[in-house]
């Protein structure tokens, strides 16, 4: 056998391996772990009232890529609309939260679990204006048909808080 020969079978073998290897790798975990589900409380369909019990809007929360990952749909009364992907990074053991709304406007948020409610912030963030922000929204399952979302930024380091949205969920039946 020629040397050539020998070296493209040989490559093709170490690159039909290593596919392999990196398929297994893009597969990950199988998401079996509880730390998987702590979010799961927000799966559903959901309508959201401001605190004085008008509608904000619509949001539905699904399960996706093998119950890996949730993804949310919100579509505001006002006819706004904006989704996000959340999933539990195993490596870091926190969650993370990718949120782009319409016109834009983007959150990166990470955290977790906090005496049974989630909570997740986001790094420093320049506002309109050049104000730096940070970010945090809270989830506080009241019972199994309603949650409530709190969005708080801080202008300061965390220091002091002023709230950007509260929102009641209450289950779609």
């Amino acid at each position: 056998m020629h040397v050539w020969f020998r070296t493209i079978v040989l490559g093709a073998v170490w690159f039909l391996l290593s596919g392999t290897d990196a398929l297994s790798a893009q597969q990950g975990p199988t998401c079996q772990a509880d730390e998987y589900h702590q979010f799961d409380f927000w799966i559903g369909k959901w309508e959201v009232t401001d605190p004085n019990g008008q509608v904000t809007g619509h949001n539905e929360i699904k399960p996706f890529a093998a119950s890996c990952a949730l993804l949310e749909n919100w579509v505001a009364a006002s006819g706004g609309e904006g989704k996000s992907i959340n999933s539990y990074q195993a490596g870091l053991q926190q969650w993370r939260q990718y949120w782009v709304g319409g016109g834009g406007f983007t959150l990166i948020l990470t955290g977790g679990l906090v005496e049974g409610k989630m909570v997740l912030t986001g790094p420093e963030r320049v506002a309109r204006g050049g104000q730096k922000i940070i970010d945090r929204v809270t989830w506080t399952p009241v019972n199994k048909d309603e949650i409530r979302q709190v969005w708080e930024s801080s202008p300061d380091q965390g220091t002091n808080w002023t709230t950007v949205f509260d929102g009641t969920y209450r289950r779609v039946k």
